[in-house]
């Protein structure tokens, strides 16, 4: 049998500088083909899977413009009339002399007259 020579001593230490420089060079390129290949898939696919350009201001729905929820203040707007309403004094009907008033205060009031009226 023959025995096992060792390896010449150029080859018995790889340079570590070109290794880096071999697999810098080649991630580099793995980098630069993935971009590649996403781009042409933006610019190739179908034009049914495109997304469709919005303006910030409006949503098209069907036939219909409809401003996204985030910049529509209608329902903040109600509810503080709403609210407002619940909480303040006012007329229903002049003429009837019926007013609306703070359910709250209404309470009281049905509660003051109840304990008036039980003594």
């Amino acid at each position: 049998m023959s025995e096992a020579r060792p390896p010449p001593p150029e080859l018995e230490r790889l340079p570590t500088a070109w290794l880096l420089r071999v697999g810098a060079v080649a991630l580099a390129l793995l980098a630069a083909a993935s971009v590649a290949a996403w781009a042409l898939w933006l610019l190739w696919r179908p034009e049914s899977e495109r997304p469709l350009p919005m303006p910030p201001s409006t949503l098209q729905v069907g036939m219909l413009d409809q401003a996204p929820f985030s910049l529509d203040r209608r329902a903040d707007a109600l509810k503080a009339r709403q609210r407002e309403r619940l909480d303040g004094y006012g007329w229903v009907d002049v003429d009837a002399g019926v007013i609306h008033q703070p359910i709250d205060a209404a309470m009281r009031q049905l509660i003051s007259e109840g304990e008036g009226g039980a003594r």
